[in-house]
């Protein structure tokens, strides 16, 4: 699947199914407890009374547990309508909380709407990364902070593939090794902060499920679930497969 492309995007993303099987392996086997949503969150330097706006909210389970300072106004956005569906209920204990589907490519507000913009773990989904970000540019307000969240080229998903022999052709778009220089080219400040993790599998069954949720793994298509299980299994260490994690947020001036 061309993850660039809005058919194939559509598909991978019409439902919260396949989002939720990977966010809940990270939940059950992430070495780091404090979870990288709660930690994305922490980023945030938000104040009383602030407009933000986050594009490619998904289903907005980062938010759950999270609290607003006073008379901050969220408006959530996202290309599917089903992410935005999963994610008025993941927000629903927020006050002024907006949703709108929206393109990241053309975002439908003024200039200099927002205090802060949010695109988290998203980007590289984005067919014109450039056009996105003068865009997101464009909707800050002076002094505004644009906060995108991103993973690494060498986390779990490569890993696996170098595990199993196998060429991937992963989606390397906007990551934390090339998505500074991307951005440098539309902000003055640009800062990385780094999520130290990694995942420890103790049922490689819900490994092989996280594999099958991802269109970049496509590849595996013609392997068999018992021919990873057994893959797996031969890997793993008294009874845990360790798995590095690869992941952080730029934060932009």
């Amino acid at each position: 699947m061309n993850l660039t492309d809005r058919n194939g995007v559509n598909a991978q993303y019409a439902t919260a199914a396949n989002l939720n099987r990977r966010i809940g392996i990270h939940e059950k086997y992430s070495r780091n407890k404090q979870g990288f949503g709660p930690w994305i969150v922490a980023q945030y330097a938000l104040e009383p009374d602030m407009a933000l706006l986050e594009l490619g909210c998904g289903t907005g389970s980062m938010w759950q547990g999270a609290a607003l300072p006073e008379g901050c106004r969220l408006t959530l956005t996202d290309f599917s309508e089903g992410m935005l569906e999963a994610a008025r209920g993941n927000t629903s204990h927020l006050p002024n909380v907006s949703f709108r589907q929206v393109d990241a490519q053309d975002i439908p507000f003024p200039d200099g709407s927002f205090d802060a913009v949010i695109a988290n773990m998203m980007l590289y989904h984005v067919p014109d990364i450039s056009k996105a970000l003068r865009e997101i540019r464009r909707v800050l307000k002076p002094g505004g902070t644009f906060y995108a969240a991103t993973y690494g080229e060498h986390g779990v998903v490569e890993a696996v593939a170098e595990m199993l022999g196998i060429r991937l052709e992963g989606n390397h778009r906007f990551t934390l090794q090339n998505g500074g220089e991307q951005l440098g080219e539309v902000f003055r400040q640009v800062d990385c902060a780094r999520y130290d993790d990694a995942l420890d599998v103790t049922d490689p069954a819900d490994l092989v499920a996280y594999m099958r949720s991802m269109a970049s793994m496509e590849v595996l298509t013609a392997v068999s679930d018992e021919t990873l299980l057994a893959a797996f299994r031969a890997r793993m260490v008294n009874g845990v497969l360790s798995l590095p994690k690869e992941y952080g947020m730029f934060i932009c001036k």
